[in-house]
């Protein structure tokens, strides 16, 4: 569950970067790589899960959905405060 909702996460990351890649200032680019590291970490995770013979994608476990829950908001949190510390650093330079 959590490689689905990080992979949802990085498709509509990288067409909000692709349609306002121009707003430097956003920083879209940052978001959308965060959430494909993580993607792929997930995927990582599921292919090893697979050849341990587990399923590849799991919905049984609760948990799931809290940990999904805490890589959007990791990647959400680290996006705003590296966007803040960007924009900060490129007014102090003008």
């Amino acid at each position: 569950m959590y490689f689905l909702t990080t992979l949802v996460c990085t498709i509509i990351a990288g067409v909000l970067w692709f349609f306002f890649r121009d707003r430097k200032a956003l920083h879209l680019d940052i978001l959308t790589i965060t959430f494909g590291a993580s993607t792929l970490m997930w995927l990582i995770d599921c292919i090893f899960s697979a050849a341990g013979g587990k399923p590849f994608l799991s919905f049984d476990d609760p948990i799931d959905g809290w940990i999904a829950l805490a890589a959007f908001g990791g990647a959400i949190f680290f996006w705003l405060v590296l966007s803040f510390i960007l924009n900060n650093k490129q007014k102090a330079k003008a």
